[in-house]
């Protein structure tokens, strides 16, 4: 056990040395490490796995460019999931029953293979599965791009502040931690949903090196500090915060960076690419981590916009899960690519904005005072159901609220199991005696002027109170 344990520390070190951006040396380089891994990547697909073999029909993929291949949707995907995996083994059904049961997170699924699922929140949930080595270089990749940490002699404090662990990709992240990396890293977990004055005393207590957390979460901490509840700043341990999952306007990431006095950092991912960017701890915007994906912004017409443009979506390829492949796939983020170098001095591609995950504010009133409701308490359970084509969370009082959900074609949808899998994951955070649901099954779900479906609505407004409203 111990001489493995030495050579998952060699493996990860190794890692590190290859992924610093110091051996990255010039654009050229970059260039030529992406299209060897998407060479051997698009040919790995069409021999080991049937689906891409029938999309790659005709393609020379030795000497084809990435615009030859065809784009491979959500939906796609999970209706052909067993026939795009490369191990033939791999049942879906096997899978989403591994999901649901919150006893396996941080299991391997048949002792090998780390399992997620995607939030929903553009429609469809979809799982997702990636072998050691994939979870391995995503780590890496974060350590040695993400963090302003240089130091890995004594081990790194985390306190990641978001719901409660699940399978949703910023939690399963840390908990599939590699072996190699923990003796590096202590981690805190605290909910959204604790009290404010109880995640202050664990935080002062902690002392935490780093903080990972929703935007909106820092925001509560970044007052709590003005206040002087939080004393992370006198403590002098905190070096930096990482957002995930939520936008992060200019003037949040201000006030959060003056409230601590470190440096405050976004990072651009999702559950299908993990690796995807690194957060710049010195400016805005983060490093596309270019070796390790190719991020096509493309129109409605799925033609590539110029540099500095606002694109309407992205097509991501993965290139380094070979379990299941990700090529040219769809997700509708809107997305604009710096047309300059970062001011910190990489040599990666700058994205210099992320739009089209801002939602309507949900909130909700427990023991008489007003917090956010994050969209993702209800995420975490919907991806359960995967007959669902797409969903709407309407907020119409105070904690009054209705989903509405569209079944996939030929499919039906339970209103009682919707309903459970709901109160499983409202449960989890102490809400379910707060928390009135009503189910909607229905045929359309309502879209914005962009066509793209209104994932949560509030029709009712802010708090009465909406001045002095907190979130936990």
């Amino acid at each position: 056990m111990i001489e493995l344990l030495k050579f998952y520390r060699l493996r990860f070190a190794s890692q590190l040395v290859r992924l610093h951006p110091a051996f990255l040396r010039d654009a050229k380089h970059i260039l030529r490490l992406q299209q060897q891994r998407f060479r051997k990547l698009i040919k790995h697909a069409g021999r080991a796995s049937p689906h891409y073999e029938r999309k790659f029909a005709g393609i020379n993929l030795e000497t084809c460019g990435l615009t030859d291949l065809p784009i491979l949707t959500k939906h796609e995907m999970m209706e052909n999931f067993e026939d795009v995996v490369t191990d033939r083994t791999l049942r879906r059904e096997d899978i989403q029953k591994f999901v649901e049961d919150p006893s396996n997170l941080g299991k391997l699924f048949k002792g090998k293979y780390a399992v997620a699922h995607t939030s929903g929140s553009q429609g469809r949930p979809a799982l997702i599965v990636q072998d050691g080595d994939a979870l391995a270089l995503t780590f890496a990749v974060q350590v040695v791009r993400g963090s302003s940490r240089k130091r890995l002699v004594s081990p790194a404090r985390l306190a990641i502040v978001t719901q409660r662990p699940g399978f949703y990709p910023s939690s399963f992240f840390f908990s599939y931690l590699p072996p190699e990396l923990k003796p590096f890293l202590r981690i805190k977990w605290l909910s959204v949903f604790d009290p404010i004055e109880q995640t202050v005393a664990e935080l002062n207590e902690f002392k935490p090196n780093l903080i990972i957390g929703y935007t909106s979460a820092l925001e509560i901490l970044a007052r709590e500090e003005n206040a002087h509840h939080l004393r992370l700043r006198e403590t002098g341990t905190l070096e930096q915060i990482i957002n995930i999952s939520e936008p992060l306007p200019q003037l949040s990431r201000v006030d959060i960076q003056e409230a601590f006095c470190v440096p405050v950092s976004d990072r651009y991912t999702m559950g299908e690419c993990l690796a995807l960017s690194s957060g710049c701890p010195g400016h805005p915007g983060c490093h596309l981590n270019a070796d390790c994906a190719i991020l096509e912004v493309v129109d409605e017409e799925y033609h590539p916009v110029p540099l500095g443009q606002r694109g309407a979506k992205v097509l991501v390829t993965n290139l380094y899960n070979s379990v299941q492949p990700f090529i040219r796939y769809e997700v509708d983020d809107a997305v604009t690519m710096s047309a300059t170098q970062c001011p910190c001095g990489s040599i990666l591609p700058l994205v210099d904005s992320i739009e089209g995950r801002s939602k309507d504010k949900l909130w909700i009133k427990r023991e008489g005072r007003y917090q956010d409701l994050p969209y993702y308490l209800f995420l975490a359970a919907l991806h359960n159901e995967l007959d669902m084509a797409e969903h709407q969370v309407v907020q119409k009082g105070v904690n009054r609220y209705t989903l509405r959900a569209k079944p996939l074609p030929g499919r039906s949808l339970s209103p009682d199991r919707l309903r459970r899998l709901v109160f499983r994951s409202v449960a989890s955070e102490g809400l379910e005696k707060y928390i009135h649901l009503d189910i909607e099954i229905v045929q359309e779900i309502e879209r914005g002027r962009s066509g793209k479906a209104i994932r949560v609505k509030n029709t009712f407004g802010p708090p009465p109170d909406a001045i002095t409203a907190k979130s936990a």
